[in-house]
């Protein structure tokens, strides 16, 4: 679990998805600043997933080497926050 402070016009690493199953959920914490996520160091609004107040859910993803995620904001500063989960029950 932790948050991240996106910075206008830049690109930052957010998270990184372990190998293996896991569970991710990711949310913005900002509300007016609308953040972009996507796995690489190009994303923009033009190519990335709006990350919304209400959380967004990936339930097992498999990534067999894991998966940087990355993010960026148009005008910014935003606050993203994300939960990985990877104990399965």
């Amino acid at each position: 679990m932790g948050s991240i402070v996106v910075s206008g016009g830049s690109v930052v690493p957010l998270f990184r998805v372990p190998s293996g199953l896991c569970n991710i959920t990711f949310w913005n914490n900002t509300g007016a600043a609308t953040i972009y996520v996507g796995s690489s160091t190009t994303v923009t609004s033009a190519n990335g997933l709006v990350c919304h107040s209400i959380p967004t859910s990936f339930y097992n993803y498999v990534s067999s080497g894991g998966a940087q995620f990355y993010g960026t904001v148009s005008s910014g500063p935003g606050t993203i926050s994300y939960i990985i989960v990877t104990d399965q029950a």
